[in-house]
């Protein structure tokens, strides 16, 4: 007894200690009773649904599941692809503008979202997710289209791309993930052996609440929108695990030295990268540039893993820029100077920068 309860007294240490009042507070707010708060309840699907779906929603079955996608808009078609532990919402101020001159459709990538993962967990591995997204792109019949993808997102993306690129018109990856490198320490402790076990059934939401926070450049970008989505989607049943099963094939693939197929991509490709993510660094971003050669990279200063999200505005417009064929203009770095002139600059960007 005492072997299986002393793991989620770790993980309730980390939530209520390492992560601090504010994160524990997001997670109180986001969760609809004290017991899912603390990681040991769902929400039910239904719920989710319900919340999480609107006229636009759409269903594929493939390989298994039903994924849930959106579709608006008219025009040129361009798919938008999210990361770890999100959802197609991430980009819906994205799809607010593309829509009003692109036909948009965003997913829920397996394991995620309504989607959720496979009815064997084990079964979700990095090829089920690549072999799903091919086959949903042939579920709704694109020939040719442009691709844009985050994170996870963002090798899903590049590796359809490598592996169809006579149908990829343009590509945009943001923060993407796929080159060797040290993982977050959320993914590393997630992984190990008991703990692993543990978080595929208790996950404290406020470790949710602590990695959007580690993810944005600047916290008080977080929209509540966006943060009590995260809370509530960790927490569709079946999630947990799904998530530790990524977490798995992320650390997997970080360690991974074979040659990647991305100078197979002929599609122009915008590179988009926060200069403060501190998941997949930006010195990264130079393994992409080398590998396909028909690339620009665009760094956005004192901005984290997520920059559709966390600065929808700027980088949406940006890529409408390429989209156009045009040369997106690298955004100048912020000095000290300008970041103080900002309204709102936080005691924690003064405190940083005083020390």
């Amino acid at each position: 007894m005492q072997r299986i309860y002393t793991p989620i007294f770790v993980l309730l240490f980390l939530a209520f200690g390492i992560t601090g009042c504010s994160s524990m507070g997001a997670a109180m707010k986001a969760s609809p009773s004290f017991v899912n708060s603390i990681g040991f309840a769902d929400i039910p699907y239904n719920d989710l649904a319900e919340r999480y779906t609107n006229e636009n929603s759409k269903w594929a079955e493939v390989n298994g599941l039903n994924i849930h996608y959106q579709e608006v808009g008219e025009g040129p078609t361009i798919v938008l692809v999210h990361g770890i532990m999100s959802s197609l919402q991430t980009w819906d101020d994205w799809v607010l503008e593309l829509s009003k001159s692109y036909r948009v459709i965003s997913l829920d990538v397996p394991g995620f979202g309504l989607t959720g993962a496979p009815e064997k967990v084990n079964d979700l591995n990095e090829e089920y997710l690549l072999n799903t997204f091919a086959k949903f792109i042939d579920f709704i019949e694109l020939d040719n289209f442009s691709l844009a993808g985050n994170s996870l997102g963002g090798y899903i993306a590049a590796q359809y791309a490598s592996n169809y690129p006579k149908r990829v018109d343009n590509l945009i990856l943001l923060d993407p993930v796929a080159y060797p490198q040290e993982v977050p320490w959320i993914i590393r402790f997630s992984t190990t052996p008991v703990i692993s076990s543990i978080g595929g059934v208790f996950q404290p939401p406020a470790l949710v609440t602590m990695n959007v926070k580690q993810v944005y450049g600047d916290h008080q970008r977080i929209q509540r929108k966006h943060m009590d989505r995260y809370v509530h989607m960790a927490q569709r049943s079946g999630a947990k695990a799904a998530y530790i099963r990524i977490m798995d094939i992320l650390e997997t693939r970080s360690t991974e030295e074979t040659p990647l197929p991305f100078s197979q991509i002929k599609a122009p490709t915008l590179l988009m990268w926060g200069e403060a993510d501190p998941w997949v660094p930006v010195e990264l971003s130079q393994r992409w540039k080398e590998d396909i050669r028909d690339s620009q990279l665009v760094v956005y200063p004192g901005v984290g893993h997520m920059p559709m999200e966390e600065i929808p505005e700027k980088t949406v417009m940006d890529a409408i820029t390429f989209l156009n064929g045009e040369v997106v203009i690298q955004p100048e770095p912020i000095s000290k100077e300008k970041e103080f002139s900002q309204p709102g600059a936080s005691e924690r960007q003064i405190e940083a920068v005083s020390n």
